[in-house]
């Protein structure tokens, strides 16, 4: 693995870090305790979207239920 290869994997694993903290930092302000409920608050925002990646995530939220 060359040195660009370690500072690119570095950079995305600091861009998850940054937004699981954003992810948690919503779910403490609206009191949610677990995906499920940020899933169920989520599909209906997707479904009113005619985007082909709609489908997608809202089959992978549902999965979560």
């Amino acid at each position: 693995m060359k040195q660009d290869d370690i500072v690119a994997i570095a950079e995305g694993l600091r861009l998850i870090e940054e937004g699981v903290m954003k992810i948690q930092a919503v779910m403490r302000a609206k009191n949610m305790k677990s995906i499920q409920e940020v899933a169920a608050q989520l599909i209906p925002l997707f479904q009113k979207d005619d985007d082909a990646l709609t489908d997608t995530v809202i089959n992978r939220l549902n999965k979560t239920k």
